[in-house]
């Protein structure tokens, strides 16, 4: 398996996504793209990211691995909490002008949630009426994407590195999978720095507070063990590639300079 690429924290970002896929090659059944999470959210086009996700995992078995991220995570939460749930009003509160939501329901959907927001007496009324419409609309429409967005798993780990969304139990050792439920390994913080038996690969937090830096929004490498990825796309309009030669063992980076130049490092 010469190349693994790895990537992290889209947010909805489906041009740019595009435009990075174009930097991955997966012409080679050798070749692998890890995508660690956070696929949703902030941007305006999150359905078409999950779906095109989807698509790659198909179209590429075994070479396209697609991880959980906590927005994925607290998406599900969303569809599947009881009813009467006070999670509803927080995710739809969080969820502003339901961007989110607009790129999974039809027009006729955000026409009834329109008409409920008129009649409700107040905010909380109207987003848990609203709420109700939205997870039957989306259960029904969507359900091969969803039981795909279930089945996601938390961590994909190789013979020199973990990939995983936002970190692991690192003071546990070789036992790193056990003590925490799956959600830790998605919702992790801080940041670790530091050396540890394998090479952790992750997003979740942006690579600017990493570094200090507020532009900056390339793969971080804390210059031992970890290495991450979140570029806030949604600000800089760049998604940083992380590649590793699994023959050399070597990493490089593959960076946009906003809006037309990709170079590797």
């Amino acid at each position: 398996m010469p190349f693994i690429y790895a990537i992290s924290d889209i947010h909805g970002c489906y041009e740019v996504f595009q435009n990075t896929l174009e930097k991955i090659d997966l012409s080679s059944k050798d070749n692998q793209l890890i995508l660690c999470g956070d696929y949703i959210d902030y941007g305006a086009e999150s359905y078409q990211v999950l779906n095109k996700i989807q698509e790659l995992s198909i179209l590429y078995p075994n070479q396209v691995i697609a991880l959980m991220g906590n927005h994925e995570h607290m998406f599900l939460d969303f569809l599947f909490c009881p009813k009467d749930d006070i999670w509803i009003y927080e995710w739809l509160k969080t969820d502003l002008d339901l961007l989110t939501i607009k790129t999974f329901v039809p027009p006729a959907i955000l026409g009834e949630i329109e008409r409920v927001k008129q009649k409700a007496k107040d905010e909380y009324s109207y987003l848990m009426e609203a709420g109700t419409l939205i997870r039957k609309c989306i259960l029904t429409h969507h359900v091969e994407l969803i039981d795909w967005l279930k089945q996601l798993s938390y961590f994909h780990e190789t013979e020199n590195q973990i990939f995983v969304h936002a970190g692991i139990d690192e003071e546990a050792g070789e036992y790193w999978q056990w003590g925490y439920d799956n959600k830790f390994f998605c919702t992790k913080y801080p940041h670790t720095k530091g050396k540890f038996s394998k090479d952790i690969i992750a997003g979740h937090i942006a690579t600017s507070t990493i570094a200090g830096a507020k532009d900056y929004h390339q793969v971080y490498w804390d210059g031992q063990s970890h290495f991450y990825l979140d570029g806030i796309t949604i600000e800089s309009q760049i998604i940083p590639i992380l590649k590793y030669d699994t023959i050399t063992k070597k990493y490089s980076s593959l960076q946009k300079d906003y809006p037309n130049k990709w170079y590797e490092y």
